[in-house]
């Protein structure tokens, strides 16, 4: 049977971004050496893969999901939210297969509330605390660069995120087989023509070095067709003993994302010949990021803001947030580190804080990261500190907590969420337009104001209603 011809109108909305689905991106790869060990089949995936698309209420009741056959009702109305992901529109079956996007739509929501910027990756292991008290956004100027010229990609190779050559340490050897045979092999020719011009500049900046030396006038510049073969032959002999020499000419010309291979090659450098190193790029450890290191999830430049209380007003530190201990520590499980749920995300702690030591076991925050609390609906909870967030080149959110710097932070998250039984009776007071309430020390003594554990008073903060 023939397809049935379409108006070029209707053609041009089908194909558009508007009334089309876009294809689905690669799925994340599995790590193979957790291939033996247990792996939740439940598991959210690092990063969703399909669009997420939902419907009004009225649209639900009667399946409409804006497809040409409408969802089920048993399967979509027993969903808290109308969130479905396609995974394909016509199936061998004559049916639209789709699941539940919550997963990841719900947990894009629960980041943004937290109100936390994507900062940059460390450069090493050992700069990981140091990210977490300076975060350094991902939008920074130096940083954040997606359009440039041909003549900047070498000056900014150690800050920017984007190459057009793949990260080598994270390619299989199929992989990086088959990129030599289609990419790379049929370049020499260039690369050749590359390493003449290289040349020619070094030559004509040693001239000008030495004529400036023996004040004479500058020498004309050298150019790629006035070097001989024989000078070109003896020049790719000096740098192949030099590795690091040939491994920056070989990465600038392919545009590979940065390696930590710099100190590795320092006793093969030559003596005599100068050599510029700039500080590693934060993503030479893990590679570049699949997509911008935002990855969209935060707009936010910077973690420098101030957050206004209704009652105590602008606060010094941001409001803690509470986690959920997903794995007590335990030597018997081989469980060294605890891990903390935080919005969805398995969040980190900063090194200082992993060691408890004795006096931290027996107190309850200690207690609850190295005991599997059964009797609590969901296991302990604690509060902790957001200090920073970031991607990394596998699409994965690291989040770094901390213990709360300030043990009044954790007060007046549990005040404003009415846990362990804190009331803010200043704030009911005021609602109430109540007078302050006064408790007699004896019968002998003068009534004042009752003490409570806020800080301040109705007068303070301009509550007292005689006054307004």
């Amino acid at each position: 049977m023939a397809a049935r011809s379409v108006s070029p109108g209707a053609a041009l909305l089908r194909s558009s971004r508007m009334f089309s689905i876009p294809n689905p991106i690669p799925a994340p790869t599995g790590d193979y050496s957790l291939a033996t060990k247990h792996q939740s089949a439940s598991a959210t995936s690092p990063y969703p893969t399909h669009l997420t698309i939902t419907t009004p209420s009225t649209s639900r009741m009667n399946g409409d999901w804006g497809f040409k056959r409408p969802l089920p009702l048993k399967t979509t109305t027993k969903q808290t939210f109308p969130l479905v992901r396609i995974r394909q529109m016509d199936s061998t079956e004559h049916i639209t297969d789709f699941q539940s996007a919550s997963d990841h739509t719900l947990t894009l929501k629960k980041f943004q509330e937290l109100n936390l910027p994507i900062s940059v990756p460390p450069r090493s292991i050992n700069q990981k605390d140091s990210v977490a008290r300076h975060p350094k956004s991902v939008f920074e100027e130096d940083g954040d660069i997606t359009a440039m010229e041909p003549e900047q990609a070498q000056s900014i190779e150690h800050t920017r995120w984007k190459f057009k050559g793949p990260w080598l340490a994270g390619m299989t050897d199929g992989d990086f087989n088959k990129w030599l045979e289609k990419k790379v092999r049929t370049r020499r020719t260039e690369f050749r023509a590359y390493l003449k011009e290289t040349y020619a500049k070094e030559i004509t900046e040693e001239h000008a070095s030495q004529a400036i030396r023996d004040q004479l006038p500058i020498p004309p510049e050298v150019k790629a067709s006035d070097i001989t073969e024989s000078q070109f032959i003896d020049y790719l002999r000096d740098i192949r003993e030099d590795r690091l020499v040939l491994f920056r000419h070989v990465s600038r010309f392919l545009d590979l994302a940065p390696l930590t291979t710099d100190s590795q090659f320092i006793s093969t450098m030559k003596l005599g010949r100068p050599q510029d190193f700039d500080k590693e790029s934060p993503y030479g450890v893990n590679g570049p990021p699949i997509t911008h290191p935002s990855a969209g999830l935060s707009y936010l430049r910077t973690p420098h803001f101030m957050d206004n209380h209704p009652i105590y007003g602008p606060q010094k530190l941001h409001p803690v947030v509470k986690a959920r201990v997903l794995k007590p520590r335990s030597a018997n499980t081989g469980v060294h580190h605890p891990a903390i749920g935080v919005a969805g995300f398995v969040a980190d702690r900063p090194t200082y804080q992993k060691n408890l030591g004795s006096v931290l076991k027996y107190s309850p925050r200690g207690i609850a990261l190295l005991n599997l609390e059964l009797s609590l609906h969901g296991g302990a909870k604690l509060y902790y500190q957001l200090d920073a967030a970031i991607v990394d080149s596998s699409g994965k959110v690291c989040i770094n907590v901390s213990d709360p710097a300030n043990p009044t932070t954790e007060l007046v998250a549990k005040e404003m969420l009415g846990e362990d039984n804190i009331k803010n009776e200043l704030y009911m007071d005021s609602m109430q337009g109540g007078s302050p309430t006064e408790v007699p020390r004896n019968p002998m003594s003068q009534p004042r104001h009752r003490r409570t554990h806020i800080y301040g008073s109705k007068e303070s903060y301009g509550l007292d209603p005689d006054k307004v």
